[in-house]
């Protein structure tokens, strides 16, 4: 048996509900320590988190935790707003974003403000599920039926997204807000959420592939990464889909690691050397893809 990369892993199913909510489309964290965990409101499931990496590195284990949101937009986005990288963009929408601990949120005003900061075409951001939508952010991606709105000079698909639909796996864009298998307005508040976490543990917690240039510098104890269930075949079974799918991450994660194989999973994909510098200054990119 090879020698274990990690300790200890969370896969989190993160949420983008208004309201406290338990069950189905609510926070599932799995964890290989511990029963699963259903938790009610990003704060408390942040909480959780943060006690279980301080455990984590009082007692000098390894961490992975794997996040089910997108970590970065696409290539040229940062730079249309006048930022730098993924950093710049994580500090500017953790200063934006306003998220209580009832689970009442901005994310749909921050969007709208983002939209009205890049010029004035239609999106990027879109999708909306207020009765009434702010300023700057429409319902459809096509309001009208305007196939023609795109000017900005950045794609609509991150690289990872052009690959699993690559592979025939539905992969929502980063840019898609809400309905059915959106990811966008859990990436804008996951992405203030882990901004938190990496403020308050700083160089013993590192952002996967960012900071680590996929597997090439792992040495930091605590490791956040981002994950997509809908790639790992989950089980049928009584119980609510989101924790079956943490959970067969979970096992995935946990089996790859005692076989020997998650180095592999870490490890760079293949890219042209242009799109490997924007997944690593920009996009981020998704676990075992």
């Amino acid at each position: 048996m090879a020698d274990r990369l990690f300790d200890r892993f969370l896969i989190i199913d993160w949420s983008a509900a208004r309201k406290r909510s338990v069950g189905k489309d609510s926070i599932w964290i799995a964890d290989s320590h511990a029963p699963s965990q259903n938790l009610p409101t990003r704060q408390s499931a942040t909480d959780h988190v943060i006690q279980i990496i301080e455990h984590a590195l009082d007692r000098e284990q390894r961490l992975l935790i794997g996040w089910d949101f997108a970590f970065g937009y696409p290539a040229g986005f940062a730079r249309a707003l006048g930022a730098e990288g993924w950093a710049d963009v994580w500090d500017r929408l953790a200063d934006a974003t306003e998220d209580a601990p009832t689970n009442q949120s901005n994310h749909f005003e921050v969007a709208a403000n983002l939209n009205q900061s890049l010029g004035p075409s239609v999106g990027p951001f879109w999708g909306c599920t207020q009765a009434a939508p702010p300023a700057g952010l429409t319902r459809k991606r096509y309001p009208g039926g305007d196939r023609s709105y795109w000017s900005y000079p950045f794609s609509y698909d991150r690289e990872v997204e052009v690959e699993l639909k690559r592979r025939k796996q539905s992969a929502s864009s980063v840019f898609q807000l809400a309905y059915s298998g959106c990811v966008g307005s859990q990436s804008l508040l996951g992405i203030a959420r882990l901004h938190q976490l990496k403020q308050r543990f700083g160089e013993h917690l590192a952002i996967w592939p960012f900071e680590t240039d996929f597997a090439e510098d792992l040495r930091a104890p605590i490791i956040c990464a981002e994950i997509y269930p809908s790639a790992h075949p989950v089980p049928d079974g009584p119980e609510v889909k989101d924790k079956r799918q943490v959970e067969a991450v979970l096992r995935d994660f946990s089996q790859w690691d005692q076989d020997g194989h998650l180095l592999q999973k870490l490890s760079a994909p293949t890219l042209s050397g242009a799109a490997r510098e924007a997944v690593l200054k920009e996009e981020g990119w998704v676990v075992g893809i």
